[in-house]
């Protein structure tokens, strides 16, 4: 079964669970970069992002046995929230080990949803490794943010319901932190039509992706230091790093204060609210050359930013 089939018969058994989420063709920014920009806005899908998509894709790839276990798992916060939406979904229990940085906001809708949270680490890279020992030690089954085939395939189906909504679809932007959903969305893709171009966005301070393929080997940051802290992963996997290698055309950064003014004007003009991981993907418009008068997806892939801090901004 090739990856198009796979993606398309996994997505048959979650789409029972998830929001399929609109695809609006954007006046404003299509003409502001000259493109035909058609916004994917996963942030009002179930919890605020995306990420439901793969944490459905991985419990439904578990066996019964594995289904009466405890999930163990960490986030910065939009993961957490996506396993734990699962979890509830099929009366399993979900531990989250949380970077001591995550936002407030999400602690608490990760709480609202049965979720038990643990604060760990100045990073998600630190909370996860964590998270994986402790999944070792008491049997408890362990599912990565990113790093997970059947986590890619749930993510894919972004990218499904793009294409299926309009097939002359010319290129895909999305934004970058562990690679997980590029990956996905890039690999489905390009066996949907593999003259669809895809980019990869991340905001300086959190582009570690970035900088490992431009170094031919995988990167580790020193620290995260951009306010998209959904993109937080100090270091990416083999993994995600070959398939990006391997199916995304151009990798792009953007700095944290354009990645905030496009998240006021998605606000202004198409009355979304959006994290900075999102709107950074729209921002990196401007410096894609092989975008103009094309047919664009930008996958807003999430909406969980504290109001409070937006006033920071504006």
């Amino acid at each position: 079964m090739d990856y198009k089939d796979k993606v398309e018969k996994r997505y048959k058994k979650i789409s029972n669970y998830i929001r399929k989420t609109p695809l609006i063709y954007s006046n404003y920014f299509s003409n502001k970069f000259n493109s035909n920009i058609y916004l994917k806005f996963e942030n009002i899908q179930y919890t605020g992002a995306f990420k439901i998509r793969g944490a459905l894709s991985k419990i439904i790839s578990l066996s019964r046995e594995e289904r009466k276990k405890t999930l163990i798992t960490a986030s910065g916060g939009n993961h957490g929230l996506g396993v734990c939406y699962a979890a509830k979904k099929f009366g399993m229990k979900a531990v989250v080990y949380l970077p001591k940085s995550t936002p407030k906001m999400k602690i608490e809708k990760i709480k609202s949803l049965g979720g038990e949270t643990i604060m760990y680490g100045e990073a998600w890279d630190e909370a996860n490794i964590k998270a994986m020992q402790i999944a070792d030690k008491k049997s408890r089954v362990y599912i990565h943010a990113f790093s997970d085939e059947d986590v890619m395939l749930g993510q894919a189906s972004v990218a499904y319901e793009i294409l299926k909504e309009k097939k002359d679809i010319d290129a895909i932007i999305c934004s970058i932190g562990g690679g997980g959903l590029i990956s996905g969305v890039s690999r489905y893709a390009k066996s949907f039509n593999p003259k669809i171009k895809i980019f990869g966005v991340e905001t300086r301070g959190a582009d570690a992706m970035f900088r490992s393929i431009n170094a031919k080997r995988l990167i580790t940051l020193d620290a995260i230091t951009s306010i998209a802290e959904s993109l937080g992963a100090k270091r990416v996997t083999e993994l995600s790093f070959n398939y990006v290698k391997q199916y995304v055309d151009k990798l792009f950064v953007v700095p944290d204060s354009k990645a905030i003014n496009v998240l006021i004007e998605i606000l202004d003009k198409e009355k979304q609210l959006v994290e900075p991981a999102s709107s950074c993907s729209l921002a990196a418009c401007k410096n894609i050359k092989d975008i103009k008068g094309k047919n664009v997806a930008v996958v807003i892939c999430g909406g969980n930013f504290p109001l409070k801090k937006l006033k920071n901004y504006i």
